[in-house]
């Protein structure tokens, strides 16, 4: 099932726990299946929440559709809350499987197809992601070591490390994540120009500009337009083209707190 909606993510990630072995040790079948080191377990419980916050995600697909009961289409949601209130991650694997019949599968499937088709949002090709992920790995690590002062030393440390994870939580939570935080941060510009006052002659500063704005792109090109205030456009023309950027006005543009 393609990845392209939360119901579809949902349904991968309890289809390969399906395939796992039920006396398995609950743990070690979710730090597989979440790609956790199991001495992780802080970071293994935050994914297993964001496995369980895609139900939500999928409500609120639903009702942006017309005409659909939203109660018809998540009725199976009972199974796996019960699934996830009885998780005990030293127990064995089916003690949270047994919860998660068939009904769960087939409403599930049934619903990921419906999004797919009204609903889908962009899929971000596995050789893009790794390029993104293993480009984010080493400039962070430069970043880290640079001579640029601490607060923006800081605050590119900080948007490589979500890049990092969100690309990490990809097959929970897909590109939304990835788009969110390359707008944000190039929204962030225009409220702190320091940000990018010396792109054009500090090497670290060049070379964290210059991957996030090949980053954008590739994001763009299958997210569709990203939205850009006007400053930060002009300010990197490299984005500003009409398929890549929308232009938002200074005084209008939502910026995040990042």
């Amino acid at each position: 099932m393609d990845v392209n909606n939360a119901a579809g993510r949902l349904l991968n990630i309890l289809s390969e726990g399906k395939k796992a072995n039920p006396t398995e040790n609950c743990k070690k079948v979710w730090c597989r299946i979440l790609d956790v080191e199991e001495s992780d377990s802080l970071i293994l419980v935050g994914r297993i929440g964001k496995v369980f916050s895609l139900v939500e995600d999928i409500s609120i697909e639903l009702s942006q559709l017309e005409g659909v009961d939203v109660s018809r289409y998540m009725s199976w949601t009972r199974y796996l809350d019960n699934a996830f209130s009885n998780c005990n991650l030293g127990s064995a694997w089916n003690e949270f499987m047994k919860h998660v019949n068939e009904p769960v599968f087939d409403y599930l499937h049934m619903t990921a197809g419906m999004l797919s088709t009204n609903r889908p949002q962009p899929v971000l090709p596995q050789s893009e992601l790794s390029e993104i992920y293993s480009g984010a790995k080493e400039l962070l690590d430069e970043i880290i070591n640079s001579d640029l002062p601490s607060n923006i030393r800081q605050y590119f440390a900080e948007q490589l490390r979500k890049i990092i994870i969100s690309i990490e939580e990809y097959k929970i939570t897909g590109s939304s994540e990835v788009v969110s935080i390359v707008e944000a941060t190039f929204g962030k510009a225009v409220l702190s120009k320091d940000l990018i006052d010396g792109k054009d002659t500090n090497t670290d500063m060049k070379k964290f500009w210059t991957f996030m704005a090949k980053t954008a792109l590739v994001v763009s090109t299958v997210a569709g337009a990203l939205q850009i205030a006007d400053y930060t456009a002009k300010t990197f023309p490299e984005l500003n083209t009409p398929e890549k950027v929308i232009n938002i006005p200074i005084e209008n543009s939502k910026l995040e707190s990042v």
